[in-house]
């Protein structure tokens, strides 16, 4: 009877412990650029759009003013919203919102956001570094 008592709560404590990661603060990126103009700064955010992969859902940009681009990405029912604010010296991603779906508790967000904001992130630095070169 203990033996199963053992193993019954070590199921469970592994069973918390797998899900504890889920859901996380959301990542806001700042991200410094030297020897770019604004402009090349803003055409390499715009850039990421287009070369996401399809099949994870695509960015939506549309340009706010002269220095803050929103970006929307839908994938597969989710929606997020990033708030992007660039300039000479780099850019910054911000959380505007997400869908309820992708909500936790306390302000955190599913791990996918962070991923995805990841993967955008990684995509203007790599058109920054193209157009350095």
């Amino acid at each position: 009877m203990k033996f199963w008592k053992i193993v019954l709560t070590a199921v469970l404590a592994i069973s918390l412990f797998g899900c504890a990661g889920k859901y996380q603060p959301p990542k806001e990126f700042n991200t410094p650029v030297t020897g770019l103009t604004k402009e090349q700064v803003k055409k390499s955010i715009l850039a990421a759009a287009s070369t996401q992969a399809r099949s994870f859902g695509s960015w939506n940009m549309q340009v706010v003013n002269n220095n803050t681009i929103t970006a929307k990405l839908l994938n597969r029912g989710y929606n997020v919203v990033v708030k992007i604010t660039y300039s000479e010296k780099g850019y910054n991603i911000k959380y505007v919102s997400a869908s309820d779906n992708l909500k936790g508790a306390n302000g955190k967000i599913h791990r996918n956001y962070n991923r995805w904001v990841n993967n955008l992130n990684d995509k203007i630095q790599q058109n920054i570094h193209i157009i350095e070169r």
